[in-house]
């Protein structure tokens, strides 16, 4: 059976905020460095996306503070279960987040985050790294062995 490849093929990132305006800035500039972006406005849209689409996403970048019964550390773990070649990068800015609260494989930026480092990770998270810069100053990435 071979795979059936998308005609475009650019990476998709799954952006999961309720705040409109900060929805729209992440999309954009993601958009503009070539990432294909689904905005969703909770974590229940965004498992119904990933039910529907998982297989074509290859981040997600989420809020923690999200409206509805499924913040954004659950919706890490139940990512990181469900579709574990998922990468999820979580932001807040309620001082109360911190990326100690993490108990799943998950890199966590705190808010605001600067426009640099959301395209390292997410680049690197999506395969697209170059290699030669320097990684953005990112709290709670995982270590992985060497």
């Amino acid at each position: 059976m071979s795979a059936v490849i998308p005609s475009d093929a650019r990476p998709v990132i799954l952006v999961v905020e309720d705040e409109p305006d900060e929805r729209f800035l992440a999309a954009e500039l993601l958009e503009e460095t070539g990432f294909r972006v689904i905005e969703a406005e909770t974590a229940e849209r965004a498992l119904a996306i990933l039910n529907d689409r998982g297989d074509e996403v290859s981040v997600v970048f989420s809020d923690v503070r999200t409206p509805g019964p499924i913040g954004g550390f659950e919706l890490a773990r139940i990512i990181g279960v469900t579709w574990p070649r998922v990468r999820v990068l979580l932001t807040s800015g309620d001082a109360g987040d911190q990326p100690s609260d993490l108990r799943v494989s998950a890199t966590f930026i705190p808010k605001p985050w600067r426009a640099a480092d959301i395209l390292a990770w997410v680049e690197e998270a999506a395969g697209r790294a170059d290699g030669g810069a320097a990684g953005p100053d990112i709290i709670g990435t995982p270590v992985r062995g060497n």
